[in-house]
């Protein structure tokens, strides 16, 4: 869960610490989904009131210049027509603005990494492949207790493995496979024999 919240609608903000939750991204989507609806109906009941109070006084309008000056109805009527028409098409424009603003939303929230999360147990070989079925941008490995000091797991991410020195890595991305490198003795050890080990993955 989220340590932060931002400051207007409550989504959920990390911090390095957190724990990735699904249901966290879940409860962010639906808020804003929620606030955007409630913005478009609002915009959408605002400009339909609008249009209704202006249309009701250039009835009255019309009714009054056509009563006292009926020689100047064909122009009252071009200018309602003008008015109108104008109305119209801020009326449109204004709602192209929601409908680009929504697809925005829409489009960032797809590009967002979705969290997966597995596990595996380790058998004790000194080097091993996981194919996870997944391509993942990082990975974060840790054991069933929550530890990942001293060579359990960590953060890993493409390009960017976990390393116990300059020439031993412990635990890298390769498409969509993980490496592990384990020394029961000495360590690393991210696939000790029995061992349950939790990992979260962004795809």
């Amino acid at each position: 869960m989220g340590t932060n919240k931002t400051e207007h609608y409550g989504l959920h903000q990390w911090v390095p610490e957190d724990d990735f939750l699904r249901t966290d991204f879940n409860e962010n989507f639906e808020k804003l989904d929620s606030a955007l609806y409630t913005a478009e109906q609002n915009l959408r009941t605002d400009l339909t009131g609008d249009v209704q109070q202006l249309n009701t006084a250039l009835d009255t309008l019309e009714r009054e210049l056509r009563a006292d000056h009926d020689a100047d109805i064909t122009q009252v009527e071009s200018a309602l027509s003008k008015a109108q028409q104008t109305l119209r098409s801020e009326f449109n424009s204004s709602i192209q603005k929601v409908n680009t603003t929504l697809a925005s939303i829409q489009t960032l929230a797809e590009g967002r990494a979705n969290i997966v999360f597995g596990t595996y147990t380790g058998n004790g070989a000194e080097t091993r492949t996981l194919n996870l079925g997944i391509t993942p941008k990082w990975i974060i490995v840790f054991t069933e207790s929550g530890y990942t000091d001293s060579g359990y797991g960590g953060l890993a991410a493409v390009n960017f493995p976990i390393r116990s020195s300059a020439s031993l890595i412990n635990l890298q991305i390769i498409g969509s496979n993980i490496r592990l490198t384990c020394d029961a003795t000495y360590g690393p050890f991210t696939n000790l024999s029995g061992k349950v080990y939790h990992y979260l993955a962004a795809i």
